[in-house]
């Protein structure tokens, strides 16, 4: 998929099943056609990536750019409210999928988003209660009450749209289990198109904080909902079975989905936090340079993104039935291109980003070059570190990368929350950079290598 004759997997006949060879070229091809949907629908989200910042940075300014980024990452920080449940269907689909049972596929199916909507409806109502009453004065370290004011009414938006979410990436994990990856794709890209427009209204129009938050996060969120027809279509969910399949597949999912829920919360609170500490001690102002920066590097991540996000499927496809030779082969293509590409990216980017920071924010944000080159260098970790976790969420080596992000976390968050106040912005991207390569690195390939190696080779 990741060569360069990867073209020739764009068939629309499946391949012959039956050897091993004869698998792996079929997870090559559905990875394929995954790909090129990816391509199109992740171009037309860094569209709107990019005039969330040209359109609107210029009459919001610096503040309220940054209240709005600020709301925005709540997303990543609240994922881990999922329990983890998502992360595990996509195993727990491509098990049952594997072993070709369409009774206990369609149990596991309509149990896992079963589940997922329940607990959205349960958290968007206990968020949207929680964004009343918390002290935003705090949260966004000002005192203009218009600004407080519209703050606290996007965060109640965002918590109906977040407790949607949580169905819509449980429905993202089917597909990518199935690996039918393409298929979203092609629904998210359409979800964009009208996200892109709604978006030109919007700042065309000046609308608030919560306007924008509709239509950048909102749409797309929506659009996924189209997914649950060809669900339906396909007899994959089963609505007069529901309460007991949510019975019977919730134990399961949680139990394996308890793992995943703590490398969220690894998550959360190693980087998804970041702009809330940002705006807590140096103010909202700082948050729109920083994920103006965060923003610019996603021209590297969103590709590379494209790219491996398919293989946790094939993984897991593979390790269900035994094929070893494929993951080896696939892992070693896909950390040597992410290395490749992801640091070509990042140094292009760092040699024009003054100038095409200045023509994309008009002017309006001033970044240091100090804070670009160590997010550079954040980019190329990050993209390796998350091409490897397709591989092990595939194999399910999972308590291993708990041990390793919980490490992680117990150091880099002191050393942002110190080195914050001594350093300024560019202390959140190099305490990254510098925990993250003595934990991961020496973790995965010292003290870990063993169980991974035993993983791949014992694969049934």
């Amino acid at each position: 998929m990741i060569s360069l004759n990867w073209l020739r997997y764009l068939r629309t006949r499946s391949l012959d099943a039956v050897t091993e060879d004869g698998r792996a070229a079929e997870r090559y091809r559905l990875a394929a056609w995954a790909v090129l949907a990816n391509i199109v629908s992740k171009s037309m989200t860094m569209a709107v990536m990019v005039l969330s910042v040209s359109l609107t940075i210029p009459y919001l300014g610096a503040q309220r750019f940054g209240v709005w980024m600020t709301v925005a990452s709540f997303a990543t920080m609240l994922s881990l409210l999922g329990l983890g449940v998502g992360n595990a269907l996509v195993n727990h689909v491509a098990a049952r999928r594997a072993i070709q049972d369409p009774v206990l596929l369609r149990q596991a199916v309509t149990g896992g988003l079963g589940f997922l909507m329940l607990l959205g409806l349960v958290v968007g109502a206990s968020l949207s209660m929680l964004a009343v009453v918390l002290p935003w004065d705090r949260i966004i370290k000002t005192d203009d009450a218009f600004l407080l004011m519209e703050a606290r009414d996007a965060a109640r938006l965002f918590a109906v749209l977040f407790g949607l979410s949580l169905l819509t990436t449980g429905i993202q994990s089917v597909f990518a289990g199935l690996q039918r990856n393409f298929e979203v794709h092609v629904v998210s890209a359409l979800g964009s198109m009208v996200s892109l427009g709604a978006l030109w209204l919007a700042a065309h129009w000046q609308a608030g904080i919560p306007v924008l938050l509709a239509a950048s996060f909102g749409i797309p969120l929506l659009s996924t909902f189209c997914l649950l027809g060809l669900l339906v279509r396909r007899d994959l969910i089963s609505l007069h079975q529901f309460r007991i399949a949510v019975a019977t597949e919730t134990p399961g999912l949680l139990r394996i989905g308890g793992l995943f829920f703590v490398l969220q919360l690894g998550g959360m609170v190693g980087w998804g936090a970041d702009t809330l500490i940002i705006s807590s001690v140096l103010g909202p102002a700082q948050v729109a340079v920083y994920s103006v920066v965060q923003r610019l590097f996603q021209f590297v991540t969103q590709p590379l993104t494209m790219m491996n996000g398919p293989l946790w499927g094939a993984y897991a496809d593979a390790h269900v039935k035994g094929d070893v030779k494929f993951i080896h082969h696939t892992l070693k293509l896909s950390m040597l291109a992410t290395l490749g590409i992801s640091l070509v990216g990042a140094l292009i980017l760092f040699a024009v980003s003054q100038q095409l920071l200045k023509y994309w924010t008009h002017g309006a944000v001033h970044v240091p070059v100090s804070l670009v080159g160590a997010m550079a260098c954040w980019t190329v970790l990050d993209c390796c570190g998350s091409a490897f976790a397709m591989f092990l969420n595939g194999v399910r080596v999972v308590r291993e990368q708990v041990i390793v992000v919980t490490m992680f976390c117990a150091v880099v968050l002191p050393l942002k929350l110190l080195g914050i106040h001594q350093m300024g912005l560019i202390a959140i991207p190099a305490a990254a950079v510098l925990v993250y390569a003595t934990t991961h690195i020496y973790l995965y390939g010292f003290v870990f290598y063993p169980r991974i190696r035993s993983a791949v080779t014992t694969a049934s």
